[in-house]
């Protein structure tokens, strides 16, 4: 029996419990989908007639750097097939957000903020660049991957040819206990590493706080390469040297190549903990991993002599970090910790601080579109400036 399921996307309060999934083949008789940023109308309802026989729902972010390229895609398919396809892109970001990166980069596509993400959701994708593809009969025709959209696919679906489904959706929760590892807060050491968890999300964690202080490190259905750059406190991607094939370190598409590691070590052994994690995966992984140096191109982070700088020395002694798509935000963080752990992360080259200041910071950026552009910009508010250079670095090299 086809699902009925009625949906109404905007400022309303919605029921958990009556969230249900939307897969391929259910029936969808009336979805409102408002706010519409830049259409001739503030809604669509995808029951009403259309001259599109078919929707694709395009779940993406201004945040998402991927999704920035796959939404110019879609905007030429969309030109090119004005009487075929009639793509929405949805965000959870509000409208005032959308309507800057429409002023940045405008666009063909009908954008729709949902801040309660609830269609996403409904969905079950585990992670936005994925879309839905609806036809004129209000009947779900897959669910694909954003990047597996092109003129190929569009033509099948208007011959009548069936698309296999693409996209990544959560499995079913599976919660044994609240800690999944078991590991006792009251004991003094542990270690477990194993094969790929069914029904959990992929996550990494570092505990920072009580019980354990810093001498604990978890992660969840990752790839090999998540441990190695963890271990070895690489963060850009450009530290990385493959003598290997690439593949073989990480496909997410096979279950085989995702590991879960859990380390808990000795509260003598705290600063250590880097070191023991090394080890550990060394012995443990059939992939090997070793330090060593190269000359590379980087990005050097320095002061802007024309410029005040729009941050001050914190007074916190606790530091604090968080950052996302849309900025990052610390307290009581150095230059150096803010080039290596979110700029060297967001941009397409390590950055190395010779800022020359060596106090702690609170440090507030706001990115607007999240593309190396919008990053430098973000950057270049708070009064630094980013030079390409070369520097000997250190470099995570692959190998069996």
């Amino acid at each position: 029996m086809k699902k009925i399921f009625a949906l109404l996307l905007s400022a309303c309060c919605f029921s958990a419990s009556a969230q249900q999934t939307l897969k391929p083949g259910d029936i969808i008789p009336a979805i409102v989908i408002k706010p519409i940023i830049n259409a001739p109308a503030l809604q669509v309802n995808l029951a009403d007639p259309t001259k599109a026989p078919f929707y694709i729902l395009n779940f993406w972010g201004t945040w998402c750097s991927p999704c920035i390229p796959e939404m110019d895609a879609l905007a030429k398919l969309q030109k090119a097939n004005e009487s075929k396809i009639r793509v929405i892109a949805l965000s959870n970001e509000p409208a005032e957000r959308l309507k800057k990166y429409l002023a940045k980069k405008p666009s063909t596509l009908w954008l729709a903020s949902d801040t309660s993400y609830f269609l996403y959701k409904a969905f079950g994708f585990s992670s936005v660049g994925q879309c839905a593809i609806i036809n004129s009969r209000h009947q779900i025709m897959a669910l694909v991957k954003t990047d597996s959209v092109n003129q190929r696919l569009i033509n099948k679906l208007m011959v009548g040819k069936s698309i296999e489904s693409s996209a990544e959706v959560k499995e079913a929760p599976i919660n044994n206990s609240k800690d999944i590892f078991g590991v006792d807060s009251t004991i003094n050491e542990s270690f477990t590493i194993r094969s790929y968890m069914k029904g959990q999300q992929s996550m990494g964690r570092h505990y920072l706080n009580a019980p354990y202080n810093g001498r604990r490190v978890s992660y969840i259905n990752v790839c090999a390469d998540v441990l190695f750059k963890d271990a070895f406190d690489i963060t850009s991607s450009k530290q990385i040297v493959y003598e290997i094939d690439e593949k073989s370190l990480c496909d997410f598409d096979n279950k085989n190549s995702l590991y879960c590691f859990d380390l808990l070590v000795k509260p003598e052994d705290k600063d250590s903990l880097s070191s023991i994690m090394q080890k550990k995966l060394l012995t443990s992984l059939p992939i090997k991993a070793r330090i060593s140096e190269k000359l590379i191109p980087v990005y050097v982070l320095r002061v802007n002599p024309d410029q005040k700088l729009a941050f001050q020395v914190s007074t916190q002694n606790k530091s604090m970090i968080s950052f996302s798509g849309e900025g990052y935000n610390g307290t009581s963080v150095s230059l150096a910790n803010f080039a290596n752990d979110y700029l060297s992360n967001d941009l397409d080259r390590p950055v190395v601080d010779e800022t020359g200041l060596k106090e702690k910071y609170d440090i507030k950026t706001t990115v607007d579109l999240r593309t190396q552009e919008g990053v430098v910009q973000s950057v270049n508010k708070l009064g630094l400036i980013l030079d390409k250079a070369e520097r000997k670095m250190k470099v995570l090299v692959f190998y069996k």
